[in-house]
């Protein structure tokens, strides 16, 4: 029901704040830097607000505002950290709250409803942040009373699964949600526990509809419906005010949603939902955004959504991403490591600094933000060159030591916010080849026109090696060594193009030579294949005639040794079993 509501008196007299969390949750709420008088002042402030809903002027247009005044008390955004990727967003102004989503909560359709069947890639029933989330609100001051609105951005678990614990709970005075049918959801693999979630919200809605009088706001057809939160306008942008997913259908629930722009004291945040580009979504809603301070990214920074054109337009200082840091790719970024904006990916910032929330507080001088030194994360970026950069609180960062990205390869940093690259680096007495990239090399690599070999560690291999069958040896510099190799009383020759050690015979500068099976050059008598050759000291086979103990000895062009009678020189010779020659046969 969209249309006029009746004015209800916000009284925190009958606060029910007193519900405790789980450890997770006491442990984050420890480690939140908002000032817990805040809270305090806040709820208490909030017996005075009332609320009141009537057609208004917004900038020459006729729209639909929803006014919760307040009293006193900050004005403030937080994003909650949650244990996956997953949204809520709690917003405060003059001791009034309101609930943006709500995270991944506990419990999942088990398919005895037809209505809810079992599916793939469901979130497990025992997972989710229900206690995590209501006990955040209880701490930071929300109670039955001063709750003013809930959005629930669209039909997805990790958005609106505790939807109607908060309702239940908080009692908020407004609910707001697009309305959903699994019916309008064309990519089947897609419908999840969207439809088990939404109608438990709406239950939960009509619900308070009924107990206290709560509005329910559904079918929003443009861009004209505002809520004043104290200080706060938080206007309702949907990604289809037009709804036309109700005749075409719509490939996924994320395109059947309500977004959000908040604003206050001259500056502003967007907080996009899972709005994507594909289908021009984000195209058509960035002229509506405009510039903004802060954005809470698209689908939890996802490929799929802020696009560099998007970020252009919305140029945010402050970006925070309701996701890992790996998920996203490299424009959501770009204005990070090549300006002056800041990062914080929240399952980075709980899992590195144990911050329970990204807490962004208005006033008439600017968005501060609270302290986020204490978390730092690598990202490994796609087309970046080098591709690895550290954060520490936001901000590119410098730092020092190994770091594994999300591809699996290994980078090391040197005192900087970027990893080395092209560069070689010495590190607990070995050598490693970071390459263009900033990836450490593995296996055969060519530097400056030499070859090296890197171990699976990345230790640059010296000495003999075996690889692929055959041998090589690398020099203490590292480089494969080609050519003629002495080494422990031994010659060796390793082929001029591969580096591989040569075994058997091998015709080098116009000479025969004969390696063993070691590699090792031989010298002097040698049977192969029951014929006998003569390698001299250089280790070059023997030609003609030859010197050797006292006898005379004949080998042949290819160096095979004369045994019998043999023409040589016009002359008949004969020379005995084993090649000594006897004399002349006539």
């Amino acid at each position: 029901m969209h249309g006029d509501m009746e004015s209800t008196d916000l009284d925190a007299s009958s606060s029910d704040s007193g519900v405790s969390a789980p450890d997770t949750a006491q442990d984050r709420a420890a480690s939140d830097g908002a000032d817990a008088s805040d809270a305090a002042e806040s709820a208490d402030s909030a017996d005075e607000a009332t609320v009141s809903s009537e057609e208004e002027s917004v900038d020459g247009i006729d729209a639909q505002v929803y006014t919760f005044p307040g009293t006193n008390g900050p004005t403030r955004i937080h994003i909650l950290t949650t244990t996956g990727s997953a949204d809520a967003i709690l917003l405060e102004s003059r001791g009034v709250f309101a609930m943006i989503d709500g995270a991944e909560g506990v419990g999942a359709p088990d398919g005895k409803d037809p209505r809810y069947p079992l599916r793939e890639r469901v979130v497990n029933a025992a997972l989710g942040d229900t206690d995590w989330v209501l006990g955040y609100m209880s701490n930071h001051g929300v109670t039955s009373s001063n709750l003013a609105f809930y959005l629930g951005t669209h039909a997805h678990s990790d958005h609106i699964d505790n939807a109607d614990e908060i309702i239940k709970k908080f009692r908020p005075k407004v609910i707001l949600s697009p309305e959903y049918s699994d019916a309008w959801i064309t990519d089947k693999s897609r419908l999840w526990d969207n439809q088990w979630v939404y109608d438990n919200m709406m239950a939960a809605a009509r619900w308070a509809q009924g107990a206290y009088g709560a509005s329910i706001v559904q079918n929003i057809k443009d861009y004209n419906t505002h809520i004043a939160l104290g200080d706060m306008d938080v206007q309702i942008i949907p990604t289809d005010p037009a709804e036309n997913y109700k005749k075409t259908g719509v490939r996924d629930a994320d395109l059947i949603a309500y977004t959000a722009k908040v604003s206050a004291f001259g500056h502003s945040a967007y907080l996009a939902a899972d709005l994507e580009t594909r289908g021009g979504y984000e195209d058509r809603i960035a002229p509506i955004v405009g510039h903004v301070d802060m954005l809470k990214a698209g689908h939890h920074g996802l490929p799929s959504s802020n696009s560099s054109a998007f970020m252009k337009a919305l140029s945010p200082s402050m970006i925070a991403q309701t996701g890992p840091e790996w998920y996203i790719p490299d424009n959501l970024t770009e204005s990070v490591i090549h300006g002056d904006s800041s990062w914080v990916p929240m399952m980075d910032l709980w899992s590195s600094g144990h911050i329970p929330s990204l807490i962004a507080t208005f006033a008439p001088s600017g968005i501060s933000y609270n302290d986020l030194s204490a978390a730092s994360w690598g990202h490994e970026y796609g087309l970046e060159n080098p591709r690895a950069w550290w954060f520490k609180g936001g901000r590119p960062a410098a730092t020092t030591g190994w770091w594994k990205g999300s591809s699996g390869s290994w980078y090391y940093f040197a005192g900087k916010p970027s990893a080395e690259a092209s560069t070689w680096v010495y590190d607990g007495g070995q050598w490693y080849w970071m390459d263009a990239t900033g990836a450490m090399a593995v296996g055969w690599t060519q530097i400056d026109g030499q070859w090296y070999f890197l171990r699976s560690s990345g230790a640059m291999a010296t000495g003999w090696m075996n690889s692929g069958s055959n041998w090589y040896y690398l020099s203490g510099s590292g480089a494969m060594a080609t050519g003629w190799l002495y080494d422990a009383g031994s010659w060796y020759y390793l082929d001029a193009t591969t580096g591989a050690m040569v075994t058997g015979w091998k015709q080098i500068g116009g000479q025969w030579y004969f390696l063993n099976s070691s590699g090792a050059m031989v010298t002097g008598w040698m049977n192969d294949g029951g014929t006998w050759y003569y390698l001299t000291g250089s280790g070059a086979m023997a030609t003609g005639w030859i010197l050797d103990g006292g006898a005379w000895y004949y080998l042949g062009d290819t160096g095979a040794m004369a045994t019998g009678t043999q023409e040589i020189d016009g002359r008949s010779s004969t020379f005995s079993l084993s090649g000594r020659w006897v004399g002349y046969a006539s």
